[in-house]
């Protein structure tokens, strides 16, 4: 659940939770310890809450909305109450564009040793018999035949494993979460749109690491799948009550229960991940907004990008902007 679970909060991928996806929010069925934990944790992040916030500094107002990239029928009055900010904004800022999606998809037609492995072993070679039978069910259960799994490169089974079953109808219904709405209601507007990484940007980052350091993650991934539709229903509870700093202390904490790792281990390998999936991409991501000088800007990201020392609000405090938590 960790990796996926990032995954699915942090990228573009517009992943859409189905309506049959009847799964149980976790957190109220933790036990008292892993409660404190997590508040613990989440109290101490700087921003922890709030998925609408406004940032003034001298002339240039932002208007920063943490979204979730998963449908959910709630997400339309949600966009219509946003829509006069998006609508009368200068620019809209965005994980990526309509048109750096488009060119990752063709980079991965064009090269396919991109997401998929060209030589070598196949992952049926990589993992254990028992990881594989779980992996191998839970890529038929989303529609992709096992032959075709162990071939995927490990991040790219990693990130389809990260939408639950269930979900895939609406995903290949076209339905999307709140960040394509926003986007399509600018472009409506004749909003520009620009993205805060590219393509290449996303290539680097998710064949970044070495194989057998990819695969290191893949019985883990094993491991939760059990909890996917779960986990799913527990993120979407979490973005609804704005509390995604929460959601991230839950990931950490739930997971490190139910993996076969010793708890150090565990929260080194959790904190590498947040490093290269939030921390370094929120760093990049600042200096492009700050390079920007148009007058009234939204800025629309997955919510797990907000909240942390790292995280865009508290760069947004530390770079002179006052913050306002908006209703949502």
């Amino acid at each position: 659940m960790v990796r996926q679970l990032l995954l699915a909060l942090s990228f573009m991928a517009p992943l859409a939770a189905h309506a049959a996806c009847t799964g149980t929010d976790l957190r109220p069925t933790l036990d008292d310890a892993a409660q404190d934990e997590i508040a613990s944790i989440s109290t101490n992040l700087p921003f922890s809450e709030g998925n609408h916030w406004r940032a003034v500094r001298d002339n240039q107002v932002i208007n920063l909305v943490g979204t979730m990239h998963i449908f959910d029928a709630r997400m339309e009055a949600i966009v219509d109450r946003l829509e006069p900010v998006v609508e009368t904004a200068d620019l809209l800022m965005v994980e990526i564009t309509a048109k750096e999606e488009a060119a990752l998809l063709n980079a991965i037609a064009t090269d396919p040793s991109i997401a998929f492995l060209s030589d070598g072993p196949s992952l049926i070679d990589l993992v254990s018999p028992e990881t594989w039978t779980v992996l191998s069910e839970a890529a038929q259960a989303r529609g992709v035949p096992p032959f075709m799994a162990a071939k995927y490169q490990p991040w790219f089974l990693s990130l389809t494993l990260g939408i639950a079953p269930c979900a895939m109808a609406d995903l290949h219904a076209g339905k999307v979460g709140l960040d394509k709405m926003v986007m399509a209601r600018a472009t409506a507007a004749d909003v520009p749109i620009v993205e805060l990484e590219t393509h290449q940007d996303l290539i680097a980052l998710l064949g970044s690491e070495p194989i057998e350091e990819q695969v290191r993650f893949l019985p883990m991934i094993a491991q939760m799948e059990q909890f996917i539709v779960d986990s799913t229903a527990t993120t979407v509870e979490s973005y609804f009550d704005e509390k995604h700093g929460e959601l991230l202390a839950f990931s950490r904490v739930f997971s490190r229960g139910q993996v076969d790792l010793p708890d150090g281990e565990f929260d080194v390998l959790f904190d590498d991940m947040m490093e290269e999936l939030l921390v370094q991409r929120n760093l990049a991501w600042m200096d492009r907004i700050d390079a920007r000088t148009e007058a009234n800007i939204v800025i629309a990201v997955g919510a797990a990008h907000l909240s942390g020392d790292s995280g865009l609000l508290q760069q947004l405090s530390d770079r002179g902007f006052e913050l306002e938590r908006m209703p949502f």
